[in-house]
């Protein structure tokens, strides 16, 4: 960060307030822009970050605080508004009881917060979502919900989760979760259309292996792409399980591609899966010194040789 960090808590309505009165939602700045939206509505593109076992909602100013900054490198041209969601530090990889109550509410925080864009002339319909461990797990099984529209979510990031199966499986909430999510995932792999992407920490990550991050490679499932840090080009190192959230290179690596996936007709997120996953390819696999072309110029032309 490079200025001071503010967390300007956002109204709930009072019904969602009481009925998850341990759970809060914060909208992330810094300076200048914390200032200016202390009154809202917003005006920018909406992500929201969700931590995972023991995290704290605090954890968003690492990511935020990057955007902000190449915000600022293109005179605020297009931007993102971070929001934060506080699950108190829920110890969900021990238990799984309180999995099912923080998807529900991370449900009323997107709807809460597309609400906050209303009368805007390039209002967005939906959000990006960044899950931290098993805050990742917890976006996954948003899709899961009967009354949840996948529209609602444009991309999802996920950093150290473990998709595959609990690291401890110490009871049978949290087995039966995953065994939903995962069955879900599995058998409406021809209808989700979400781009996903996972990214694991590698051989420093002793609490979630990296076997446990990579999500199902199904036949219908063309919008799932997982990587490992140290493969990750201008990043190249492993991160522990808390560091991943930290480590400037692959979150500079992160912003580059959320900037790169605008659409300038919308001033969003391209709705176009295949620029997303190109995207993402672009930056998580592929040529990281240049800039993301659409269309690369072929330098030369070998056929005939």
């Amino acid at each position: 960060m490079f200025e001071y960090p503010e967390y300007q808590k956002i109204e709930l309505p009072k019904k969602l307030a009481k009925r998850y009165p341990a759970y809060e939602l914060y909208l992330y700045g810094e300076g200048s822009y914390a200032e200016e939206h202390k009154i809202l509505p917003l005006t920018g593109i909406p992500v929201l970050f969700l931590p995972g076992n023991a995290g704290s909602y605090k954890q968003v100013r690492s990511i935020g605080s990057i955007a902000l900054r190449k915000a600022e490198d293109i005179d605020f041209k297009y931007h993102f508004d971070f929001f934060s969601v506080n699950f108190n530090e829920e110890l969900v990889a021990l238990y799984g009881g309180s999995l099912q109550k923080q998807t529900k509410f991370v449900h009323e925080c997107i709807k809460t917060i597309l609400k906050l864009y209303k009368g805007q002339e390039f209002a967005p319909k939906s959000v990006a979502i960044i899950g931290h461990s098993m805050g990742g797990l917890v976006a996954r099984a948003l899709l899961t919900l009967k009354n949840f529209k996948q529209d609602l979510i444009n991309l999802l990031i996920t950093q150290a989760t473990p998709h595959v199966a609990p690291v401890m499986p110490l009871d049978r909430f949290i087995t039966d979760f995953y065994m939903t999510v995962n069955n879900y995932w599995i058998l409406n792999a021809r209808h989700i259309n979400l781009t996903t992407l996972s990214v694991a920490g590698g051989f420093r990550d002793y609490q979630v292996r990296s076997g446990l991050t990579f999500l199902p490679k199904l036949s219908h499932h063309t919008s799932a792409l997982s990587v490992v840090s140290s493969a990750v080009p201008k990043t190249w190192v492993s991160t522990d399980h808390l560091s991943i959230v930290w480590c400037k290179q692959l979150q500079l690596t992160t912003i580059r591609a959320f900037f790169d996936l605008i659409d300038p007709e919308t001033k969003q997120i391209t709705q176009n899966p295949k620029k997303k996953l190109s995207v993402l390819n672009h930056h998580f696999i592929r040529h990281p010194a240049k800039h993301f072309e659409e269309n690369p110029a072929i330098i030369s032309d070998l056929t005939g040789i």
